[in-house]
């Protein structure tokens, strides 16, 4: 099993620069080129996997888990008004607090979350739309439900040739267009200012790269931002 990569020059998907999904016909999503490449892409890193996506049959959703066991990308496999979150990134509460975290300091959802999951977590809901599959339901066709109903969720990095979804403003799950020319194969990337503002000390987060990445606005501006980061390489 690989390890995680204790050093990394990393960037981060900028998906507010990308256009919404305007139209959730087949057609539509017949020219949309890069919500197929990032279809095509996440189905060759989920098959690279030493331990592919199970499915949480409460919460109807799949959960991808990260080699080294502390974090996991969860996202629906059905549609559902009871569960909180459609997408999200849950991982360990530990490297946090003994880095410093305050839990009271934590927002109110964070922290109910935590308490009630022994998790922190990070996410939102998606569209209502029923979920239409066409053939078996697997890893992949669920997060295609994703690409057509949600695309502006789903975006691609050009600098690093990496697709992605985000799951909250900041916060993301990310893979690479083509592993073979990639170290970073899967980059679990958090928003850090929750954690500094509850008295992180970001140098002593153990498992996660705090890091400077660059960005992109929408005019195309380039600037760079602080995140957390869980890279693997997977080959």
């Amino acid at each position: 099993m690989k390890q995680v990569a204790r050093k990394v020059t990393a960037g981060v998907l900028l998906f507010g620069a990308l256009a919404a999904y305007s139209s959730k016909t087949e057609a539509a999503f017949s020219t949309d080129i890069v919500g197929r490449t990032a279809i095509t892409s996440f189905k060759a890193m989920v098959e690279a996997l030493e331990f592919p996506p199970v499915v949480d049959e409460m919460e109807k959703t799949w959960i991808l888990t990260a080699p080294d066991g502390e974090a996991a990308f969860w996202w629906r496999n059905e549609a559902s008004e009871h569960r909180v979150f459609d997408v999200y990134l849950c991982f360990d509460a530990e490297p946090f607090v003994k880095a410093g975290l305050a839990l009271s300091k934590l927002p109110a959802e964070m922290k109910g979350m935590l308490e009630e999951r022994g998790k922190l977590m990070v996410g939102k809901k998606l569209s209502k739309e029923p979920l239409v599959y066409d053939g078996e339901v697997t890893a992949v066709s669920s997060f295609e439900q994703i690409v057509k109903l949600d695309r502006e969720s789903v975006g691609y990095h050009s600098a690093l040739d990496h697709y992605g979804v985000t799951v909250s403003e900041g916060n993301l799950v990310e893979w690479a267009k083509d592993m073979s020319k990639n170290d970073k194969d899967l980059v679990f990337v958090l928003d850090p200012k929750v954690f500094i503002d509850a008295g992180v000390d970001t140098a002593k987060v153990e498992g996660w790269v705090y890091a400077k990445v660059p960005l992109e606005d929408a005019n195309g501006r380039k600037f760079e931002a602080e995140k957390f980061l869980k890279p693997f390489n997977l080959k």
